[in-house]
């Protein structure tokens, strides 16, 4: 039975408007019913979100933004879609800023919020109309609103001039800056693309509050140390509601249908980097990495006449990583790394310029790949090189060479940070691992001499 099966004279149909109005549940649970025929699922965590999203539109809470950090697949993007119409139904002149990473996400979620808008049981409840005259399709208004008012949205790399959050025409809530997922899990273990995404937060995003008291909601996972979600979190405490909601509590899945408690078990054990980040929301590397604490030293002489590494990246998602070390009498390891995602003809002078710094001696280079080619480069500028065909399985290289010896090496202060966070991200199903597979292929010269690249 539908809505208008349901309410036939106008005083129902106003008192069912009214409750929607006066719940985000209520609304949810309507309009997700009307418009798949099914119900909503909602779990105790969902009832604590749609609170939060409650307070923020009714401007009843002492802190102006919200922060939720939810695992994937758990309703996020539904409920930031229900709440943005909810929101328009309260009030059309409302005008929302969303953004994300990546235009795809940007498209439809706009599409998915005027399908909801232009539904029957909607357009039955409040009747509203889109403009027509819409200058693209994730940029719109309602017929009859005030101001520039309505759905704007732009990625975070792009350009979002002119898109505004907040309609200073209205009084009270007038709409809200939501971010979603600020940045693609692909992306989150490069520290340039961290920063640069909390730069833009600041620099840019900020400035297109419309009106002082207009809030921000980010919504996304808490994906690593050094995210937007960890920089909020330090940074602006008081001006945030943080809501955290871990896939399992008590060693239980919270959602069991979603994700099953043997399933998140299985991850712990298997892919903790994983489990910890993307379903506690709870990074940190030295909580899950078999590279805990890593040392570090200021003193770059120590490394001097010490031998370096190239693990050459040829295109692709592959890193060009540069590692240098030395062994000293005592035991200890000192250790520079380096990475970067450019091909490694890109990078020769640059590691050359390194490797004169740091007064590096032989220069061990994996040639699988190009066959000499890379080697032959190096020789003509004057570099010690020894090119190698490497056989030996990574996982197992790390693991005997690298990990035996973690707690011999000091880092020198130089030394990348992207570098080191892959090495503490390393597993055996780890997409990215050149810096590790490079300090690993220095550490067993340092075992078996030279002889340790006839593989």
């Amino acid at each position: 039975m539908g809505l208008k099966e349901k309410f036939e004279t106008k005083e129902e149909i106003a008192i069912a408007r009214a409750s929607c109005e006066e719940s985000l549940k209520l609304f949810i649970h309507t309009m997700h019913r009307e418009l798949t025929g099914i119900k909503y699922t909602f779990k105790p965590f969902h009832d604590i979100i749609i609170s939060k999203l409650e307070n923020i539109a009714e401007q009843n809470t002492t802190k102006k933004n919200l922060q939720i950090n939810m695992p994937v697949g758990f309703g996020k993007s539904l409920i930031v879609e229900y709440f943005i119409a909810w929101c328009f139904s309260k009030n059309k002149n409302n005008t929302f800023l969303y953004t994300s990473y990546g235009d795809k996400l940007i498209n439809k979620l706009s599409k998915e919020v005027k399908d909801i808008i232009e539904s029957e049981p909607f357009v039955f409840l409040w009747g509203y109309k889109l403009e027509k005259d819409e200058r693209s399709k994730v940029n719109w208004s309602i017929e009859g609103s005030t101001g520039r008012a309505g759905l704007t949205a732009g990625s975070i790399g792009g350009t979002i001039t002119g898109l505004d959050a907040g309609n200073p025409s209205i009084e009270g809530f007038c709409g809200a800056l939501i971010i979603d997922d600020a940045i693609s899990a692909s992306k989150i273990i490069y520290q340039n693309a961290r920063e640069d995404c909390i730069k833009k937060y600041e620099d840019v995003l900020k400035t297109r509050l419309r009106r002082n008291d207009v809030p921000i909601i980010h919504i996304g996972q808490r994906l690593d140390e050094g995210d937007l979600s960890d920089y909020i979190i330090k940074n602006e405490p008081d001006d945030y509601d943080i809501v955290t909601i871990a896939a399992m509590e008590d060693d239980k899945s919270v959602w069991e249908k979603k994700i099953s408690t043997e399933d998140l078990l299985k991850l712990k054990k298997r892919r903790p980097s994983v489990f910890y980040s993307q379903y506690q929301q709870a990074p940190d590397r030295n909580l899950y990495s078999q590279f805990k604490n890593p040392k570090y030293t200021d003193d770059e002489t120590l490394i001097y006449d010490g031998v370096s590494h190239v693990d050459a990246s040829y295109g692709g998602t592959d890193f060009t990583s540069f590692t240098a070390m030395k062994e000293l009498p005592d035991g200890k390891i000192i250790a520079y790394g380096n990475l970067w995602t450019e091909h490694i003809e890109l990078k020769t002078t640059e590691i050359i310029n390194i490797r004169k710094r740091l007064r590096s001696g032989t220069l061990y280079l994996e040639n699988n790949a190009d066959k000499g080619y890379s080697e032959k480069e190096f020789q003509k500028r004057g570099e010690f090189v020894l090119g190698y065909h490497e056989s030996m399985n990574k996982y197992y290289k790390i693991m005997t060479y690298l990990y035996s010896r973690w707690e011999d090496i000091y880092w020198l202060r130089s030394t990348k940070p992207d570098y080191i966070s892959q090495i503490q991200a390393y597993d055996e199903n780890s997409t990215h691992d050149d810096a590790p597979d490079s300090a690993a292929s220095l550490i067993r010269t340092f075992e078996q001499g030279s002889s340790g690249f006839l593989f």
